[in-house]
């Protein structure tokens, strides 16, 4: 079994003409005989959220490196832990640094376990099988939960196996998945799958970053981040 990981992460051209840092953070790392990857996307309205979406990632994958035995651990047990540590960097802060939070990880059988609170998108294809794990949206546009405030009941999760090469996970921020029609989820899930098995991973972050950097779509001035684990063979 061969498992790639790839990621990107660009700066919106809103925050660029407005000089503003990259509100998203991504995360790439073997961990564990697997690896794990993150996407975090920090609230814009507060101040710090770009130092906490970051944090995120570096806790996601503190809390992943220290687990022995993550196979038998709950996806929502591992996040109330990652939850836990956060708030405990920030302490009464925490409010400055809000983001959300989308994580995986993978043993090197290919053993998925994953987890979203907030914003964005978190898909899955396991046994040949595609799936959106992140629940559709209620309420307005400009709602979400985020690593500070989540409730154990805000926590999607999932645990699948990469049976079948093109099987993976795939986390996304909402300045991609705000502007993917519904439909079209599979296909675009499955063209990045095709890019990483045709060229390799750093000539597939190399495209990933040119595809987001020439977002067409209406929220284009949004930070754009993904990652993604796939089965290649």
């Amino acid at each position: 079994m061969k498992l790639l990981a790839t990621s990107s992460s660009v700066v919106g051209p809103a925050h660029l003409q407005d000089n503003i840092s990259n509100q998203d953070a991504v995360l790439v790392r073997g961990i564990n005989e697997g690896m794990c990857i993150s996407v975090c996307d920090g609230l814009g309205s507060r101040k710090l959220s770009h130092k906490g979406s970051k944090q995120a990632t570096k806790v996601v994958h503190s809390i992943l490196r220290e687990i022995r035995g993550a196979a038998n651990r709950s996806p929502l047990s591992i996040s109330q832990q990652v939850q836990k540590r956060w708030l405990e960097i920030y302490d009464n802060e925490y409010l400055q640094y809000e983001t959300t939070c989308l994580w995986a990880w993978s043993n090197n059988e290919g053993h998925i376990k994953a987890a979203q609170v907030g914003d964005g998108l978190l898909l899955v294809k396991s046994h040949g099988q595609f799936s959106a794990v992140t629940p559709q949206r209620d309420g307005f546009g400009n709602q979400t939960q985020t690593l500070s405030r989540a409730k154990d009941c805000d926590w999607s999760t999932t645990e699948c196996s990469l049976a079948l090469p093109g099987d993976g996970v795939l986390l996304m921020s909402d300045g991609i998945s705000d502007d993917l029609i519904p439909d079209h989820l599979e296909a675009f899930f499955d063209a990045i799958y095709k890019q990483l098995k045709r060229t390799n991973k750093r000539r597939c972050k190399r495209w990933l970053t040119k595809e987001l950097n020439e977002w067409t779509t209406p929220r284009h001035g949004d930070d754009k981040s993904i990652a993604g684990i796939f089965r290649i063979d």
